[in-house]
């Protein structure tokens, strides 16, 4: 299964279309149960996710691979407390990943990998890297020589600027994890309803809508499979906030999805503002 769980929404209200909030107990132990029978056992978190370690601590299996992130810091001490106090709440012994929650923080102060790659070593991590919002971070980076085990970047539909990039990742043998495949639920919205700040991609969501309509597809199902069935992506972190979305994401996979056709059908799109596709900026 090439589904990981997202847990910023089991800490945080969290995206344009979260309407739900966040899950209770009760329906945190149903999004589990469902992971587990569903082969799900990978699971993204960060320390900046509110207590979403905490609750998932109580949740996780012998076979469970936790991805942290830590928040931004220019000391070797902070990253490691940070690492030893996600250890501790997640009440785990190694991460399978262990990464900077923003790359900038490598760039700025690369004596940090240093402390990752020690840690690798001694066995608290087995995988180390960044999560990535553009692609200059990742050429600096991998030109400073900080090849990572282990990425996370966006992707999606109209969001593809890391597509150079992937073959390169993939070469260096690199695990690469998409994140933002729905934009956070912008390709679900009303093209003639967007908000004010969205407006120019209108024609864009509209376009999507047609190329669905076209194919069969539901947004959703075209929009998760364009970037699952990409050979050249790992995993794709999916945010839920019920049990019910976790189920109909689950049933949106296609391996048969017409990826190449589609494609060619998606590169004429022109994005007026590409900036938009970066959720920060909204």
């Amino acid at each position: 299964m090439k589904l990981t769980l997202g847990t910023v929404q089991f800490g945080l209200n969290y995206g344009v279309q979260n309407s739900s909030g966040i899950p209770d107990n009760e329906e945190l132990a149903k999004i589990f149960n469902t992971a587990e029978k569903s082969g799900i056992n990978t699971f993204d978190t960060a320390q900046a996710y509110g207590n979403a370690e905490e609750r998932i601590a109580e949740y996780l299996k012998e076979d469970s691979k936790v991805i942290s992130k830590f928040k931004f810091t220019d000391k070797q001490e902070i990253l490691q407390q940070n690492l030893e106090s996600s250890l501790s709440t997640l009440k785990l012994k190694k991460l399978y990943g262990y990464m900077a929650h923003n790359a900038d923080n490598l760039i700025q102060y690369p004596s940090l990998w240093d402390k990752l790659l020690e840690n690798k070593g001694s066995g608290l991590v087995n995988k180390i890297g960044y999560s990535l919002y553009n692609v200059n971070q990742l050429e600096n980076l991998l030109d400073m020589g900080l090849v990572p085990d282990i990425v996370q970047l966006p992707y999606s539909l109209l969001d593809r600027k890391f597509e150079p990039m992937l073959g390169v990742l993939k070469n260096l043998g690199v695990e690469v994890h998409a994140r933002s495949v729905f934009l956070q639920g912008l390709y679900f919205m009303d093209p003639n309803n967007l908000p004010l700040k969205l407006t120019s991609l209108k024609i864009c969501i509209q376009e999507l809508n047609l190329l669905a309509e076209k194919f069969s597809y539901s947004i959703a199902e075209m929009a998760l499979n364009f970037v699952i069935n990409h050979k050249n992506i790992d995993m794709v972190v999916i945010g839920i906030d019920t049990e019910e979305q976790l189920k109909t994401n689950i049933g949106l996979i296609d391996p048969l999805f017409n990826l190449k056709a589609l494609y060619n059908k998606i590169e004429q799109i022109a994005v007026p503002n590409p900036e938009l596709l970066n959720p920060s900026n909204w």
